[in-house]
């Protein structure tokens, strides 16, 4: 996606009321890397979504964060965009 495409899509998550960042995996801390550095750690009481390679978005719970790994045994999810309420 482009920067202005990018810029108007987390304009309308933050009016919509998520909170935007990357996502962090260690160990069996899960949080979201906000766009000031700081951190927002997460639990299954908020509504957690990542953002798929389309632009479309799919809920996730904090143990299947924690569990799917890549082939090389790495967090699949860290490093994704998320949002969250």
């Amino acid at each position: 996606m482009d920067h202005l495409t990018n810029s108007i899509k987390n304009t309308i998550n933050v009016i919509d009321g998520y909170t935007t960042g990357t996502l962090i995996v260690d160990g069996e801390f899960v949080g979201l890397l906000l766009e000031d550095g700081s951190e927002l750690p997460l639990d299954n009481n908020r509504h957690i979504e990542v953002r798929n390679g389309d632009g479309s978005y799919e809920r996730v719970m904090i143990d299947q964060i924690q569990t799917t790994m890549t082939a090389e045994g790495w967090p699949l999810y860290a490093g994704m965009y998320a949002r969250v309420k």
